[in-house]
């Protein structure tokens, strides 16, 4: 029998792995380093070197000697074999061939709409490993985190083995990500705040050194981007999350920013970041001190 478990969401892949496996004698092997009478050995129950009947192979997608010719092989029915890969394309022969030949599950990652079910599940989570978290400190680590069940589960044991969990723990523990702090940092240059500014740069120099201001640029650049598109359509947020693919939430979150930019204002903020960027590819000037006072500037 063929199984196929397919999809980005780690943590449920992982779970559903184990509940098919069970307490079987089981040999993994990685799908890329398979050859063709590797893979053949295995489908008709004939390797020399174990007993074992149950299969689990990893990103067999990955090998282009081997995917695009898995209808052709013949499979022992008394065999397990079971197929591990991340997301696939489902308009391939193969897919459609396993979709009607094998038991195929796929586990497709959370977003924002199952936020209220990660909340809970991440209370039933903390609950199992003997500790309690309120909603605000769940919210805390999926803003932080993200919506990775897997990330989150092993953060969620780390704080199993702290003697007391508190807001300030957390924040210890869980820095704001990248593109939170980057976020906050185009607010506080359009709000005019200089002190958040240079306490935001300070805290990403110190954290990412000198190839982190080339990353920040790039955030920026999204976020500004962003920005654009909101002042251009007239603050819509529906048309510009489907035109541009950008998360709702993140424009919702600069709309308020966005009716207070006017076109001139906008062309200023194109203007100082991109000599900005032109400086930090162009000078030996230190590239958040650049970063800095484009920001200033606005």
């Amino acid at each position: 029998m063929i199984y196929l478990l397919h999809g980005d969401n780690e943590f449920e892949k992982r779970a559903a792995l184990a509940a098919l496996v069970g307490d079987a004698d089981v040999v993994r092997r990685d799908g890329e380093a398979l050859t063709l009478a590797d893979i053949q050995e295995i489908t008709i129950g004939q390797t020399l070197f174990t007993q074992s009947s149950v299969y689990v192979i990893s990103k067999l997608s990955d090998n282009p000697d081997i995917w695009p010719r898995l209808s052709e092989l013949s499979f022992d029915d008394d065999n397990t074999i079971i197929l591990v890969e991340n997301k696939l394309d489902k308009r391939t022969k193969i897919y459609k061939w396993l979709q009607k030949t094998a038991k195929t599950q796929e586990f497709a990652p959370l977003g924002d709409r199952q936020k209220p079910q990660l909340i809970t599940w991440c209370e039933t989570q903390a609950y199992e490993r003997g500790y309690k978290l309120t909603r605000k400190q769940i919210g805390m680590l999926i803003d932080r985190l993200g919506f990775d069940q897997l990330r989150l589960s092993n953060f969620l044991d780390q704080l199993a083995l702290a003697e007391k969990i508190t807001d300030a723990l957390i924040n210890d523990l869980v820095p704001l990500a990248r593109s939170e702090n980057v976020f906050d940092l185009f607010v506080a240059a359009l709000s005019k705040d200089y002190e958040t500014v240079h306490n935001i740069i300070s805290y990403l120099e110190s954290e990412s050194g000198i190839d982190g201001a080339y990353q920040t640029m790039g955030l920026l650049a999204s976020q500004v981007t962003n920005m654009a598109a909101l002042v251009l359509s007239g603050g819509d947020n529906n048309m510009v999350a489907a035109d541009l693919s950008v998360n709702p939430y993140v424009l919702q979150r600069l709309s308020s920013s966005a009716r207070t930019i006017d076109i001139e204002h906008l062309r200023r903020i194109n203007d100082a970041l991109f000599q900005a960027d032109l400086q930090m590819k162009t000078t030996g000037v230190n590239p958040w001190l650049l970063i800095e006072t484009a920001l200033v500037d606005l």
